[in-house]
């Protein structure tokens, strides 16, 4: 370890090698307690290091200290002041890490489905070559940091992309220059976000930059976004409204499953999605079909055939109102088809289902009607003795 150390040739190799290995004491997603795994192991690992000594140990101690935002960070500096007293050499990069200049952002997404977008921040530091480091912001799950990738350049950035993506017509990558205040923030609510959620879908590289990541986005002024918006109850059924008027909704009756499945949609969209119900893509389908219906939604077996129905409906008038190409729509619809067969396996198996959708499916297998309270409060009483035996 001290022997790797001693090969950082520059301050953000430094910074990258000391977030790979804070990564694997923290990995995200434990809230609160997200960086617990650093200040705990790191610390016997700190000690560790005074105890070597030398230039090796030094070197890593001040890549470790100028990385972690713990008080990890704090203690491992401490131990380097007292390698240097000790006569250890620090690095010759000691003075440019931490201080990176971010000059300029960059944002890379798809504007038709918009599944997410890749926020990259220029990174120079003094004497040094630029690198630039992207963080991709998941759209489908709320807004999440799910991966993290380095690069040598924006512009590096932009001609790989480009390249991998000349024989993926029609789907068009966008580039645009973004406020560096604006990404800075950006990074941040995504990453904040991926740490308050219980074991996030993230990549390895995400779990060995993180630290990096956040060390640049703290490089930069804070400063505020626009929250997501929230759709209150009345903008939905204003929504639902105009849908069942549209042609796309010509004979789908108000009170019919497949028109509760697109009043369904809107919320799922709303509530656990991005807050743009408009917005549909394969994934979107895919998410909403095989994972959250199946888990939320207690329903005969009616009902969820009648699914893809309602749902086509719903994507075919978000479609012509967000106004994307008609391909992009039919590629849509076409995954409402490729998702069937596993949601109505999904349905019926029940292996999705949270502990409320348990109960309310054993309450409706019991013949209890869901909508008289007086019914359900007797069933809940035998469903909590039924647990207190179990």
């Amino acid at each position: 370890m001290c022997r790797d150390a001693t090969r950082l040739e520059t301050a953000f190799d430094a910074e990258l090698w000391a977030s790979q290995l804070l990564g694997m004491w923290s990995p995200p997603g434990f809230g609160a307690d997200a960086d617990d795994g650093e200040r705990e192991v790191g610390a016997v690992f700190v000690e560790e290091l005074e105890q070597i000594g030398g230039d090796g140990a030094l070197s890593a101690l001040t890549a470790i200290g100028n990385v972690s935002g713990t008080e990890l960070g704090r203690l491992a500096l401490e131990r380097a002041r007292r390698l240097v007293a000790a006569g250890a050499t620090p690095p010759a990069w000691e003075h440019a890490i931490r201080q990176a200049q971010i000059p300029r952002a960059l944002v890379v997404r798809d504007e038709v489905f918009d599944d997410g977008i890749t926020v990259w921040l220029e990174a120079r530091h003094e004497g040094e070559e630029p690198r630039a480091l992207g963080v991709y912001i998941d759209h489908n799950l709320g807004v999440m940091a799910k991966d993290i990738l380095v690069a040598d350049s924006l512009e590096e950035v932009e001609r790989i992309l480009r390249e991998a993506h000349a024989d993926e017509d029609p789907v068009e990558l966008i580039f645009e220059p973004m406020d560096v205040r604006e990404a800075g923030a950006r990074i941040r609510a995504a990453m904040d976000f991926t740490d308050m959620t219980l074991d996030p879908p993230v990549s390895d590289d995400y779990v060995s930059l993180r630290a990096l990541a956040l060390l640049l986005a703290d490089e930069i002024p804070l400063t505020e976004i626009d929250p997501l918006h929230e759709l209150d109850a009345d903008e939905r059924d204003r929504l639902f409204s105009d849908f069942l008027a549209s042609p796309e909704a010509s004979g789908l009756a108000p009170e019919s499953d497949e028109a509760d499945a697109a009043a369904t949609a809107i919320d799922f969209c709303a509530d656990y999605v991005d807050g743009r119900p408009l917005r549909w893509s394969p994934v979107v389908v895919e998410l909403f079909m095989t994972g959250w219906l199946p888990s939320k939604v207690v329903a005969e077996r009616a009902y969820f055939e009648a699914v893809p129905a309602g749902l086509e409906a719903w994507v075919r008038y978000a479609g012509r109102r967000r106004g994307i190409p008609a391909w992009a729509i039919e590629r849509t619809v076409t995954a409402i088809a490729r998702s069937r067969d596993e949601m109505l396996e999904h349905a019926a198996s029940g292996g999705r289902r949270g502990i409320a959708a348990d109960f309310f499916a054993a309450a409706r297998d019991a013949g209890v009607d869901l909508s008289d309270e007086s019914a359900l409060a007797g069933f809940v009483a035998g469903w909590n003795a039924r647990s207190e035996l179990a």
